[in-house]
């Protein structure tokens, strides 16, 4: 899941869901669901966009604004990543692996749409950058994965030394 499917989420949970938060945007209905579609080259999300509805979602209390709070946000060039908890489960390296990949693929994807109409506007930066932080905190969670499948493959050769 990217940040824009998290986001998707979040405005399908809100109350009145996309209708009611593009009124409070200032927006048409129309123009928020193309945004949010991702498919036009004319209607594009930005962050300051996404971050006011991550925040009206959360202030309304919807889950998917608690659950899905590792939608990135870019600061004074600053990437803000989440701490990987092994305390909720262990990781599976097969399984964060085919994540890694698949989040590459999405900085590929990223790529390719900003330069489809042959200039890289600001959303455009914006998103690579944000999917180059999503591939780096799925490689992050490769990292944890098989640190900890070491620790435990080598346990029992740990013991007898």
């Amino acid at each position: 899941m990217n940040s824009l499917d998290a986001l998707r989420r979040m405005v399908a949970s809100y109350p009145g869901g996309r209708t009611a938060l593009a009124a409070r945007m200032g927006k048409s209905d129309e123009v928020l669901r193309k945004e949010l579609s991702g498919a036009s080259a004319h209607h594009k999300m930005g962050l300051a966009d996404a971050e006011e509805i991550a925040a009206m979602c959360h202030e309304v209390g919807s889950p998917e604004a608690h659950a899905l709070g590792t939608v990135f946000s870019f600061k004074a060039g600053m990437l803000t990543l989440p701490v990987i908890d092994m305390a909720k489960g262990r990781l599976c390296l097969s399984t964060t692996t085919a994540d890694a990949v698949r989040e590459a693929a999405d900085v590929l994807l990223a790529v390719t749409r900003s330069k489809a109409d042959g200039n890289v506007s600001d959303n455009d930066k914006r998103d690579v950058l944000r999917e180059i932080g999503e591939a780096v905190v799925a490689l992050q969670a490769v990292a944890v994965a098989l640190v900890a499948e070491h620790a435990k493959d080598n346990k029992g050769r740990q013991e007898q030394a």
